[in-house]
This record gives C-alpha cells, structure tokens and sequence, in this order.
C-alpha cells in the first residue's frame, strides 16, 4: 500500500511548528500570526498566515473549527514525526533512488559531526543491530 506524502514548504513547516507546540490548545489566525512574527524583520501579513492555514488544511494537515466570534481555530491533524518521516522519504526517493546509505554516508561523511554525536549514532545504530536479532 502507498501512502501519499505529506510535503511541506518552509512557510507551512513554519507555521505547523507554532500549531504543534501550542498542541493540544488550537490557534486562531490571530495567534499564529503573532507567534510567527516574534523576532521576524519582515513580519507576514495576516492574510499570507490565513491564506496558508487554507493550504494545510486542503492538504489535510491541520483542522479547522469554529472558534469565538468569526476566527477559525486550528490544530495539527498529523504530528511531527509523521511529517519528518515523510518528508525524510521524499528525499530519500528523490536524491538517493530510494535507499537510505547514500544519505547516511552523506550525511556522516560530509557533515562535522563532533564525538559525542558519533557516540550517539554509534549506539543507536547498535541498539538496532540487537532489535534486529531479536526478531
């Protein structure tokens, strides 16, 4: 069974940032907007925030209900996890013809990972192997 992805551009990775941390509580329009402009020097207009929530919820993202007055209030319909998953596979299908080494060696080989985040791969890929032996 194939599952359609969930891909995001950074402007609605941005604003489900905001919908997943003020989780369970939904946000207006309003709220997001002023999460999103803090410490912005270009702050996005209230329309660009509305018309994009539009977007993810098209794209079954997020839900919207009735909130107080005539605001919409919106929360997450996927989580974190389920968005990165999907999106990690996107790449791996498009840059590395499916197959999960090649980013890893990238990402290993061309990246300055310090000891420590060595140490942290090193353990979680054993702690794989030893599930694996498990089954």
């Amino acid at each position: 069974m194939h599952r359609t992805r969930t891909l995001l551009t950074n402007l609605e990775l941005a604003i489900m940032r905001e919908v997943w941390a003020a989780a369970p509580e939904p946000l207006t329009v309003r709220e997001a907007a002023d999460r999103l402009n803090r410490g912005r020097r270009r702050p996005l207009a209230y329309n660009t925030v509305q018309t994009m929530l539009a977007i993810l919820r098209e794209k079954g993202v997020v839900e919207a209900r009735a909130g107080p007055g005539r605001a919409h209030c919106f929360r997450a319909r996927v989580t974190r996890q389920q968005v990165t998953t999907s999106m990690v596979g996107d790449l791996i299908d498009r840059l590395f013809d499916g197959k999960v080494e090649p980013l890893l060696l990238q990402l290993v080989g061309g990246e300055s990972l310090g000891r420590a985040e060595l140490e942290r791969l090193r353990l979680l890929i054993e702690n794989q192997l030893r599930a694996g032996e498990a089954r």
